[in-house]
């Protein structure tokens, strides 16, 4: 598991080995926060993400959520980017949340892989939900 909680764990996470996949998806929610909000803010000031690895259990995944996901998911919404789920969590009224990036891989945990494709809908071209 990989949790990006600052503007620095997010530049040592694009600049890894990460799937390429991961990566465009990160950039693209990072660039949309910034751009939404002025880009004044510590990006973790506005999200944190948990990239989910094969082996994961989904106790250590609710534990860094800070929220408990089985059996009923707190998330906003799933988009299914085509083999890597995305789903944000919202933890706060001021909308700060955590944000779910689960790659559709063996080994990820089953319950979790099957409450976020019950819930999943398709990405558009522009990475939203179709």
């Amino acid at each position: 598991m990989l949790t990006i909680t600052n503007t620095t764990t997010m530049s040592l996470a694009l600049d890894s080995h990460l799937n390429p996949a991961i990566k465009a998806l990160l950039v693209m929610r990072r660039d949309q926060l910034l751009s939404d909000t002025g880009g004044g803010h510590d990006i973790g000031e506005l999200a944190n993400w948990i990239i989910v690895a094969p082996g994961d259990p989904l106790a250590a995944i609710e534990t860094a959520a800070g929220y408990p996901i089985a059996p009923d998911p707190p998330w906003e919404w799933v988009i299914d980017h085509g083999g890597i789920m995305e789903a944000p969590i919202i933890l706060s009224d001021d909308g700060f949340g955590v944000v779910l990036i689960v790659p559709d891989e063996q080994g990820v945990d089953s319950v979790l892989l099957k409450l976020l494709k019950r819930d999943a809908v398709a990405a558009d071209v522009s990475g939203n939900a179709a």
